[in-house]
């Protein structure tokens, strides 16, 4: 029998195929009430990440990303970063330690492992919990078991941290982040506060100053002159605020200083509990509600000088209230200098009136420019600009009330999910026939409800595109009526510019930019030219 020759054996052997190879991003996430378990740190979950990684040939790590936050919201920069490339194709498989990892939210968290994943091709691993969307037989009732379970164990936890806190209120223990200017944290009890000697000196003499008659403006004058750093930023120079918290103006404000001034923690007695929070809500408590411990902590003033200035304070705030009541500045705490931020000071002279920068009287020399302009000015630019605005919102408003395409789209969406479902219907019954096995019926019920899942979600972006050409539609239209009103009036009036306008910045050059409350938009003036519109830069 003659051999066969090697090389035509060689090619009656079929290639084989090489596997796919999927791009993994690595998502690890550590909030507050994780930081406590033992296994998962960052490193950690980096590490079994990496490991599970290494044992599968055909998973390669393509980028890692990292949230320092609570699973029970998705609104996370590192997630968000992680869907952004899931989208642009740039990784196509996403692997966390465990289901907790990608999130606490029952709701949430299913919707993205069973319909927006599966709806864009992409494939997740969940690798304590023994999940990989690519194995048919990993997932099932257990994932949402789990994903029940990680939102009751958030919820618990939530409100355990929330019932020791309100404890530590009751019992006089300091419970923010950050300690009143003048104090610090102890280093054996962080609960407890401690006079620093660097900074609890500023704070009894703008108390001094305020019980000798001394006004914010002029206290903020000696600190900004004197080389105090506000608040936030001594912090950030001592070790105890981040850079983040201390981004702000290093200069003190005439706010920062009242409120320091109204604080009773400054004679010894701790004062929290003063908000609440509903519904992921913030709402502040009537000062009766506050809770106040007395003698928790050394006395920055005594109680006498303290109630001396609070009883100079409450003699002025009629006054204040009435100046307020009639005063005749109609854009009051909405006019600010376009190079400090700070808002403009209103100057009377013996015929007119202007605004003024007064940064660099009250905090020091060279910090500003000299910023300046005639009411009767600012006035006349804002009467031309709004009156563009009408003309501009008009035309807007004719034509956001056109009908705008997309409906059909959204019929034509809604038609298809009809359709898959009387597929997926009409399959099962294919199964429990016998025309069909088992495999085939999981292979097509597979790719009819990814088909669904991506209808699904075109049809709700479709319905958000519907719903806002309608807001938007609607607040064009009340824009174009609320300006549209000035019609050809000699001047505006407070009721106006509190209606329409947001924010009024005014440079060296006279240029005034104007951030309306109805649009998105800033209208400019070049340097007491004509205005026009346009977007702010």
């Amino acid at each position: 029998m003659a051999r066969k020759s090697r090389k035509n054996l060689e090619n009656t052997v079929p290639a084989l195929a090489m596997p796919h190879m999927f791009r993994v991003g690595a998502y690890v996430r550590l909030s507050a009430e994780d930081k406590k378990k033992k296994g998962d740190s960052i490193e950690n979950q980096q590490a079994i990440i990496r490991a599970h990684i290494a044992e599968h040939p055909d998973l390669e790590l393509a980028d890692t990303y990292i949230d320092s936050q609570s699973g029970q919201t998705f609104d996370r920069p590192g997630f968000q970063r992680m869907l952004a490339d899931l989208e642009s194709g740039r990784i196509d498989a996403c692997a966390t330690k465990d289901l907790s990892r990608l999130g606490r939210s029952a709701i949430d968290t299913g919707y993205y492992i069973e319909k927006y994943f599966p709806a864009r091709g992409i494939r997740y691993i969940a690798i304590n919990d023994g999940y990989d969307s690519a194995d048919p037989k990993s997932g099932g009732v257990m994932v949402s078991l789990k994903n029940m379970v990680n939102e009751h164990y958030a919820l618990e936890v939530g409100r355990k941290i929330h019932a020791t806190k309100q404890m530590n209120i009751r019992n006089g223990c300091f419970v923010g982040a950050l300690p009143p200017y003048g104090y610090l944290k102890s280093p054996e009890d962080n609960h407890r506060l401690v006079a620093d000697p660097v900074a609890g000196p500023n704070v009894a003499r703008m108390f001094e100053m305020a019980a000798g008659g001394k006004g914010v403006s002029a206290i903020a004058e000696w600190l900004n002159t004197g080389g105090a750093p506000a608040p936030l930023h001594y912090f950030h120079s001592i070790g105890v605020a981040t850079a983040k918290q201390a981004s702000g103006s290093a200069h003190w404000t005439k706010a920062v200083i009242y409120s320091m001034l109204k604080n009773r923690v400054y004679t010894g007695d701790m004062v929290q509990g003063k908000g609440r929070c509903r519904r992921h809500v913030q709402e502040r408590l009537a000062r009766s509600e506050w809770v106040v411990t007395p003698d928790t902590h050394e006395p920055t003033v005594s109680r006498e000088l303290f109630a001396e200035v609070q009883k100079l304070w409450e003699g002025n705030k009629e006054a204040r209230a009435s100046y307020k009541r009639h005063s005749d500045n109609i854009f009051l705490r909405k006019i600010f200098c376009g190079h400090c931020g700070f808002a403009m000071q209103r100057q009377r002279y013996k015929h007119s009136a202007g605004f003024r920068c007064s940064t660099e009287r009250s905090h020091a020399k060279g910090d500003c420019r000299i910023v300046s302009i005639s009411e009767g000015a600012l006035k006349e630019t804002l009467l031309a600009t709004l009156r563009k605005q009408a003309e501009i919102y008009a035309g807007r408003a004719a034509a956001a009330a056109e009908p705008k395409p997309g409906g059909s789209e959204l019929r034509e969406a809604q038609a298809g999910l009809e359709r898959c479902g009387g597929l997926l219907k009409g399959l099962y019954e294919s199964l429990a026939s016998g025309d069909i096995t088992e495999g085939e019926y999981r292979e097509l019920k597979q790719g009819y409800e990814a088909k669904s899942a991506a209808l699904a979600d075109r049809a709700n972006r479709l319905r958000e595109v519907a719903r806002a050409q309608a807001l938007e539609s609607a607040r064009r239209a009340k824009a174009a009526g609320s300006i549209g009103a000035l019609g050809g009036a000699a001047d505006l009036t407070a009721e106006a510019v509190d209606a329409l306008i947001d924010k009024i910045r005014v440079f060296e050059d006279k240029r005034i930019e104007v951030r309306f409350k109805f649009s998105d938009e800033t209208a400019i003036s070049d340097g007491g030219a004509k205005p026009r519109g346009g977007r702010g830069k």
